[in-house]
């Protein structure tokens, strides 16, 4: 959950203005351990955890990359929660003895979360948990194991911190925690997430699309679970018989099975397949688009709708978890059930043909990441929350 190896840019965001704010911190991110022989045997899959250094520092934040051990799969997932805890233990031993830290603020429940509980019991530390959206919609049905280590993290954590008011409600469904769960949203960055025309120009240059063309982009784990099945037969749907309409799908996972979908429903000259994209490079696409969709099965409050608003595109999501928080149906997007196949189209259908209102809800989509939607607020209310447990 951390740049520049493992992802999680906009934790990153937040510790860099959390550092602008007057924080001093330290970042330690365990990396799963990886052999040589993986790389040999998948080397698309497994190269990038085998060039991760055991520390670096980004923009000033100093970072830690100790391994453990990891064995793949759902039902290893609480073994991994005791392993990261093991893999950590030296780093965070040297470093609380060196830098003595006010606050252990672990993001996700499991498996960053129950390690640093087995921290905050060892070191009488306080610990703040962000609640992220998988760490609670998913992992705790991993394994009976998942959701007592879940459990037990949201009843031991001093805070529990929220991107969502739907992630507050359903961290409460599974345990109560000390306090109330406070909601603070993810900011935006707005330095590198605004409209730029060249970018636009670029990339429709590189694929040889026409200005007037419409274009419709996913980004995100190419899965089941983000709707992708879905938003390819609802796309065959809206673009029978319409010239002039494209979906660009970006990320990384399940590529020759969509591949395989797209070709069966003869639109390889409709999708076009980017598969994975570094962070820098999502503006230049988002800037590219017309319209973006995220047919999501379950969310959290994903940064990359606020990213694309913030860009001025309208949205097409599926009405799950803090979506409905950030994109107001009707107004700034539509949203749609999850699985529906049949809405989807439609909302699809109605973004294509009716540009200008597409365009006006773009324009307000930008006006809600501007009020809402700021780092800077972001920091004060989890400073405020340090503040707070001490």
């Amino acid at each position: 959950m951390y740049p520049k190896f493992m992802g999680g840019t906009f934790i990153h965001a937040q510790a860099k203005c959390l550092m602008d704010s007057g924080c001093e911190l330290k970042v330690v991110v365990p990396a799963a351990y990886c052999p040589d022989i993986m790389t040999k045997i998948n080397k698309n899959r497994w190269s990038g955890y085998a060039a991760i250094p055991e520390q670096d520092t980004i923009d000033d934040v100093p970072v830690y990359y100790p391994r453990y051990f990891r064995l793949p799969g759902k039902w290893f997932h609480p073994l991994s929660c005791y392993a990261q805890y093991a893999g950590l233990s030296t780093i965070a031993h040297k470093l609380i003895n060196e830098f003595k830290p006010d606050v252990i603020h672990a993001h996700a429940a499991t498996a960053a979360g129950f390690a640093g509980l087995l921290l905050k019991n060892k070191y009488d530390l306080p610990l703040v948990c962000s609640i992220r959206g998988s760490d609670i919609n998913a992992y705790p049905y991993y394994a009976k194991g998942s959701l007592y280590l879940t459990k037990k993290v949201i009843e031991g954590a001093d805070r529990i911190v929220s991107v969502s008011n739907a992630l507050k409600k359903a961290a409460n469904a599974i345990a109560k925690p000390k306090r109330e769960i406070q909601v603070v949203y993810n900011g935006c960055d707005f330095t590198h997430f605004s409209f730029r025309k060249a970018d636009r120009l670029s990339l429709r240059s590189r694929f040889n699309i026409p200005g007037k063309d419409r274009i419709l982009l996913f980004i995100g784990s190419v899965s089941a679970e983000k709707g992708i099945v879905e938003l390819v037969a609802a796309f065959k749907q809206a673009a029978e018989g319409v010239n002039g309409v494209r979906l660009f799908i970006a990320g990384g996972g399940w590529h020759p099975a969509v591949e395989k979908i797209i070709a069966d429903a003869r639109l390889k000259d409709k999708i076009h397949v980017l598969g994975p994209v570094a962070h820098h490079e999502v503006p230049g696409l988002l800037n590219a688009a017309d319209i973006f969709i995220l047919p999501s099965h379950s969310e959290g409050l994903p940064n990359v709708v606020l990213e694309a608003m913030a860009c001025g595109l309208p949205i097409i999501a599926t009405r799950v978890g803090g979506i409905p928080e950030a994109v107001e149906d009707g107004k700034s997007g539509i949203l749609v059930e999850k699985q529906d196949v049949a809405s989807l189209t439609r909302a699809i259908k109605y973004m294509v043909e009716n540009k200008d209102e597409a365009r006006q809800m773009g324009i307000l989509g930008r006006i809600i990441i501007e009020s809402r939607f700021l780092w800077k607020d972001n920091a004060k209310q989890i400073i405020d929350i340090y503040r707070g447990i001490r």
